[in-house]
């Protein structure tokens, strides 16, 4: 325990509550060593009765979750406003709607005193104007953190990206401790880069399956795929040229993945009627999308290749980062 960052938060008669901070070394933390202790003691018999260590992650969970709510925000606050359970999702919305409202809802908003107001302006906004805002907030939404793929992807060619990555606020929302993760955090938010074809994604550990990066994902028809992540290195390529064959070949890492997808097709065959029972979707000839590696400096015979392995292999696709860059650029293209 750290003596010097010790804060009794709750007492009573009979227990005292306490908050420890440790991984301080002369005033100086890092994201990987700070930790908070919640521990409550006896104070008749000094026995423990409960403690708890919470990680940075969680600390800074809590205190967004606390920053949420007007009155602990701002001490000269007596009471707080009506308001809701703020969720992540939803603080990431609010925050994007604020960057767009300074932009081009600024003068609409500035003119609305109540929620009469409120109401009489949206009944009299048209389906046209309407959309209009939508497409405005997703064109802006979608550009962003499209540039922040591109961050991330320029993070990990160059560095270290689990420890660069807390230096750039802009990507906090990512962080994770593997890169693996980093990159599935990213997914996870942006399922719109891959059209309109996902509505909504599960976690596939819980059939199973050992890949910590694997998602489940639901089509829009109700059917369930599976998106299988790696990381854009992936060992620093997809393909290798074979000079005596003149032709490409797909590398071991990438076979590997290959190999590990006809796994994961074969499980969710055999697990077919747990699956759709848990997800109350439907398992029907499920595909698998492998996301791995770079494509930026594919030769015209590189990318044949790529595309001939794609086309041969059943119920299995190839895409790598630059395929979904280039993807959500003709998605935004579509709001300009």
């Amino acid at each position: 325990m750290s003596v010097g960052f010790d804060k009794e938060i709750y007492s009573d008669d009979h227990i005292s509550l306490r908050a420890n901070f440790t991984g301080i070394v002369d005033n100086e933390t890092t994201h990987e060593t700070l930790k908070m202790t919640l521990f409550a003691i006896n104070k008749h018999t000094g026995q423990p009765v409960f403690n708890t260590t919470l990680s940075f992650e969680t600390i800074r969970d809590l205190y967004t979750h606390l920053n949420s709510i007007s009155i602990i925000r701002d001490a000269e606050s007596n009471k707080s406003a009506r308001f809701i359970e703020s969720s992540e999702e939803i603080q990431n919305l609010l925050s994007q709607l604020e960057s767009l409202g300074a932009k081009a809802l600024g003068p609409i908003l500035k003119k609305i005193t109540g929620s009469e107001k409120v109401t009489e302006l949206l009944q009299n906004l048209t389906d046209i104007e309407l959309d209009s805002l939508s497409a405005a907030y997703k064109h802006q939404t979608y550009k962003q953190e499209l540039e922040n793929l591109e961050k991330l992807l320029e993070l990990e060619e160059t560095g270290n990206i689990v420890k660069e990555l807390p230096k750039n606020e802009n990507l906090l929302k990512y962080a994770a401790k593997q890169p693996e993760k980093v990159f599935q955090n990213w997914i996870e938010q942006n399922i719109w880069v891959f059209g309109v074809e996902y509505t909504e994604h599960y976690e596939a550990r819980k059939i199973a399956m050992s890949s910590e990066a694997d998602l489940l994902m639901e089509s829009l028809d109700g059917f369930l795929d599976l998106i299988e992540l790696k990381r854009p290195k992936l060992e620093y390529e997809l393909l290798q040229f074979d000079k005596s064959h003149n032709c490409y070949y797909p590398s071991k890492p990438l076979s590997e993945v290959i190999g590990q997808s006809l796994f994961y097709l074969q499980k969710m065959d055999e697990y077919k009627a747990i699956i759709e029972n848990e997800y109350k979707v439907k398992v029907l000839r499920p595909r698998v999308k492998i996301v791995a590696g770079r494509t930026k400096d594919f030769d015209e015979a590189a990318f044949e290749a790529l595309r001939m392995l794609n086309s041969n292999m059943n119920n299995i696709q190839i895409m790598s980062y630059d395929y979904l860059l280039s993807c959500g650029r003709k998605i935004i293209s579509n709001f300009d």
